[in-house]
């Protein structure tokens, strides 16, 4: 049995148990995880009779190399006009919608031309599966996770003082690719000074000075899948405070490591790991939450946070990222991505962890 039959099979479950008769699938990422294909325009329907996939004539070859376990169409001129001609959506069936991904018109549009159908909208239904990875997926972000690694270590031996924050994340993505990514996972964050009080800084003509925290947050794509890097740097030498500040973050992050494992919800580890940074009065200037899952997209369901109440799973991938971000001077934030099992977890990173001094 394929990984897109096995998957197919636990999406149909699902459906079964929400009483669907199926799924009209528009999020290209959850195309992709059900399908297989890797092209930038496509949908999915499943219907009683058997599961469809839809794209254009640019991508007719592509589709017949990648995608199996599906009857194949190439829609002409449009999906709705195709979905008609073809019948499938003529007959009286309940049939659920991605309605966090489905515009408000297409929607409008959908429900018009298809008025037999009672469309319901669905919320997380494809991606709860998606986050339960598969080996080929854990072999995929372990490859991501280690071009990543190399890269870092690369990186750091170009930064000192007078280097441009753009220039070194420019660097970033070259490498990425010089060393058998598909590319980024998204774009690099290089922020440097007080800028690294920024946790999504972007990153710009800076120069790096003497005294800067730099907080690198990278990440490479391999075989679609992400890695999602980071680590904090000091420009010339650490002062008591940078040490202060860097080992505050690093014991919130390894306590995370330490406590993540299957059946831990979200909102406790994200306590844990909160917990530290609370008791030594830099609470408030954590200022996210501790992580999120990690798949196909960089953020992807789990989140590990205050408001997720459910239990991680086994063979989950979720960055633990604790950070502390100091207004006009700057921030230090720790992240790894993490293999969720059933007594504990496993970094898929290996990047040092020790405070570097670039000079």
């Amino acid at each position: 049995m394929s990984i897109q039959t096995k998957r197919i099979n636990r999406l149909r479950g699902e459906l079964q148990e929400m009483n669907l008769d199926g799924l009209y699938v528009t999020n290209l990422t959850n195309v992709r995880y059900l399908s297989g294909f890797s092209g930038s325009a496509a949908q999915l329907l499943f219907l009683p009779d058997g599961q469809h996939f839809f794209t254009d004539g640019r991508y007719d070859e592509q589709s017949k190399s990648q995608v199996s376990d599906y009857d194949i169409h190439m829609i002409d001129p449009d999906y709705f006009t195709t979905f008609a001609k073809l019948g499938y959506l003529n007959k009286e069936l309940k049939l659920g919608l991605e309605a966090a991904h489905l515009p408000l018109q297409t929607f409008r549009a959908v429900s018009e031309k298809f008025p037999k159908i009672q469309w319901v909208d669905t919320n997380n239904l494809v991606e709860p599966l998606a986050a339960v990875k598969d080996s080929s997926e854990i072999e995929a972000i372990s490859e991501a996770a280690g071009i990543t690694d190399r890269v870092f270590k690369e990186i750091i031996k170009e930064m000192k003082v007078g280097s441009m924050e753009r220039n070194i994340a420019a660097r970033v993505s070259y490498l990425f690719k010089t060393y058998g990514a598909d590319g980024d996972a998204y774009d690099p964050i290089i922020a440097s000074g007080p800028n690294s009080a920024l946790p999504h800084a972007t990153p710009g003509n800076r120069k790096f000075k003497a005294g800067d925290f730099v907080v690198m947050d990278i990440g490479a794509q391999f075989n679609g899948y992400c890695a999602d890097l980071t680590r904090t740097v000091v420009i010339g030498d650490a002062t008591d405070r940078h040490h202060e500040i860097y080992n505050i973050v690093l014991e919130s992050h390894l306590a995370g490591l330490k406590a993540a494992k299957a059946g831990i919800t979200g909102v406790e580890l994200d306590k844990v790991c909160r917990d530290v940074i609370e008791e030594e009065g830099y609470g408030p200037l954590f200022n996210h939450s501790t992580g999120h899952g990690l798949g196909l997209e960089v953020h992807t369901y789990p989140r590990v946070s205050k408001v997720n109440d459910q239990p991680l799973l086994e063979n989950y991938v979720v960055t633990i990222e604790p950070g502390i971000y100091i207004p006009g001077w700057g921030g230090v934030r720790i992240e790894d991505d993490v293999w969720i099992k059933r007594n504990g977890c496993t970094s898929l990173n290996r990047s040092t962890k020790e405070l570097l001094e670039l000079k």
